[in-house]
């Protein structure tokens, strides 16, 4: 008897335990949506799925002879309304936990705001904030969407790839995840940053398989400049210098090609082998006042002029001209910001925050204005460590 008590019992604690998937679905019922992107539709969100076609990604299914992904596309009053209305089309639900990229319409960006948008895919369970963000420039995000690229099949992972390797080799772009949005917007004394994609080329076969048929494709997606915001609403476009000079003063350089003219003729090209770059706010008198230090090891790429490059004087030399480029890079972009668009997207306010709360506090409201007026001081140290595998140029020594 007191067996069967025990077994009773048993059973009765373990079966809540052993509910199994109750709520699985078979890779059969979804589709896998890897790009997402976000556009007006009158007073609606427009919202387009790019989603993966199992039959064509598949080797042992001898795909090939269709396109890769397709797009879905409907309009509601909210994003998951009309991210739900997409199975009015869509054979199959849409599975939310692979999106790779994230992607604005300009015109949405600018008129309605990403915060909505940004904070519903935050709160859904299923959605991973490890997707870049991106702004469509001069276009919508469907379009962009709508692009077959070559070498990466899935265009989803085309722009995810490519940013991603632009961002560590390339200092005019930047990534930004979800929660990393999610923070800008949320902290004061910092605005958000946002790298721009737009559609090259022509879009009449952007979408089936001639764009990828051909060596040069006649449509193509290139990441340009950085979008600024204010709060959550597109302001603007930074340059390819003034981009450069914001990803050196928010520390986001990994590597890097810059070139300086020579003080002869020709031009010397730069690799940039590690940068850092430290923001520190101190109160003077009263005022803060912002000393950005920046530290760049770097190695001499080519050599477009006659200069003595195993000369350590020429060394030094070609290190203080490139120190006096990177403090007025920096110096250009801030300057810029602040005349066009008169907001902190540098993060100054955050360091004053660092330095003094209480001060920051009083400030915070009127931060904009006294970001117009705020003393930044800049200083560069350039090491130049190799020169390649040659010493002298020897342009000098060609035959005539």
């Amino acid at each position: 008897m007191n067996k069967c008590l025990r077994l009773i019992l048993s059973i009765t604690v373990l079966f809540p335990l052993l509910t199994g998937c109750w709520d699985r679905h078979e890779l059969n019922e979804l589709g896998i949506m890897l790009g997402l992107g976000v556009d007006k539709d009158g007073d609606k969100v427009k919202v387009s799925a790019q989603v993966v076609v199992p039959n064509e990604v598949s080797s042992k299914s001898g795909g090939g002879k269709g396109t890769p992904v397709t797009q879905y596309q409907a309009s509601a009053d909210t994003l998951f309304e009309a991210i739900q209305k997409l199975t009015e089309t869509s054979p199959r639900r849409i599975f939310m936990s692979h999106v790779r990229v994230l992607i604005f319409g300009e015109e949405y960006a600018r008129k309605d705001g990403i915060y909505d948008v940004v904070e519903a895919l935050m709160r859904e369970p299923t959605a991973r904030p490890d997707y870049y963000v991106m702004v469509a420039r001069n276009t919508t995000a469907s379009k962009v969407l709508d692009v077959l690229t070559p070498l990466d099949n899935i265009p989803a992972e085309k722009l995810f790839n490519s940013l991603d390797l632009s961002y560590k080799t390339w200092s005019p772009t930047t990534t930004v995840t979800g929660d990393q949005l999610m923070d800008y917007l949320l902290t004061p004394g910092i605005q958000p940053v946002i790298t721009g994609v737009e559609v090259v080329g022509n879009q009449d076969k952007s979408g089936n398989n001639e764009n990828i048929a051909t060596i040069k494709s006649p449509s193509s997606l290139h990441t340009t400049g950085l979008s600024l915001f204010k709060k959550d609403k597109l302001i603007g476009w930074l340059t390819e210098d003034e981009s450069k000079g914001y990803n050196y003063i928010r520390d986001n350089v990994a590597s890097t090609v810059n070139h300086l003219p020579c003080r002869k003729d020709g031009n010397v090209t730069f690799k940039a082998l590690r940068t850092t770059t430290k923001r520190k706010a101190k109160i003077v008198g009263g005022q803060p006042v912002i000393n950005i230090k920046l530290k760049n090891v770097s190695s001499i790429g080519a050599v477009e002029c006659g200069i003595k490059i195993g000369s350590m004087k020429t060394i030094r030399e070609l290190e203080k001209d490139s120190e006096e480029y990177l403090v007025e890079l920096m110096q250009n972009s801030v300057n810029s910001v602040r005349r066009k668009y008169h907001t902190d997207i540098f993060g100054f306010g955050q360091e004053v925050y660092h330095a003094d709360p209480k001060l920051f506090k009083k400030m915070e409201k009127d931060w904009d204005k006294y970001f117009e007026n705020l003393d930044v001081r800049y200083e560069a140290n350039v090491q130049i460590k190799r020169v390649g595998t040659l010493d002298d140029s020897f342009k000098n020594e060609l035959k005539e």
